[in-house]
């Protein structure tokens, strides 16, 4: 990740924000707060250049958190909430590795925290596709097995 790019948006943008850092096999960098019509852009360029996220940061303030995302046959990012009745509501980004098992492994980080609070297994179609980038290269591989 280039730090000097991420200083120079970080200077400029809203501090109070947690913010997704993510940078690519082909070099570009994308830095947003987790909204969905960033990570639609970051899956447009991984789908349209033939590449795939290559490190995933989140940063609230100082504190920074970089994700273990190794070489999985898909990413997905959304944020999401949990509550009970009468009682507060949590933030999350939920962030998911699609593996070899077929299963989308999930881990729930609070915002913003940035605490790992879950983590657990989720069939691929319980979860919402366009928010699944494919990598690519993973995919072929397999299929010419």
């Amino acid at each position: 990740m280039d730090e000097e790019k991420w200083r120079e948006h970080y200077r400029s943008s809203n501090k109070d924000k947690v913010w997704v850092k993510v940078m690519t096999k082909d070099g570009k960098h994308f830095f947003f707060d987790g909204k969905h019509e960033t990570w639609a852009k970051v899956k447009k360029h991984c789908e349209s250049k033939k590449t795939f996220v290559k490190e995933m940061h989140l940063q609230f303030r100082s504190h920074k958190c970089v994700l273990d995302i190794g070489d999985p046959a898909g990413i997905y990012l959304v944020r999401s909430a949990m509550g009970e009745m009468g009682a507060g509501t949590t933030n999350f980004l939920t962030l998911g590795l699609l593996k070899d098992d077929g299963l989308i492994h999930k881990q729930m980080w609070m915002i913003p925290e940035l605490l790992k609070d879950l983590e657990y297994e989720d069939e691929i179609e319980d979860c919402f596709e366009e928010a699944i980038i494919y990598n690519e290269e993973k995919t072929k591989a397999k299929s010419e097995k």
